[in-house]
């Protein structure tokens, strides 16, 4: 997943460019309220992803220096 801020998220990216990205269905014809709690939403699940990406631990294969 590309980083994006979350500036990004809320203020630059298209709904549907948000929709590819997280894969959150998109809501139709919302109005400012319901396109602004769908863009939280969809912030909210890139940091999980990211924290969780960050949590894991790596395989051997990933480890420098481990023959």
């Amino acid at each position: 997943m590309p980083s994006h801020t979350r500036d990004d998220i809320m203020n630059t990216l298209t709904v549907q460019q948000i929709e590819e990205l997280t894969g959150l269905p998109a809501p139709e014809g919302a109005g400012p309220e319901k396109e602004r709690a769908y863009r939280e939403l969809a912030w909210e699940n890139i940091k999980v992803d990211v924290e969780s990406r960050d949590a894991q631990v790596p395989l051997d294969a990933e480890v420098g220096g481990r023959d």
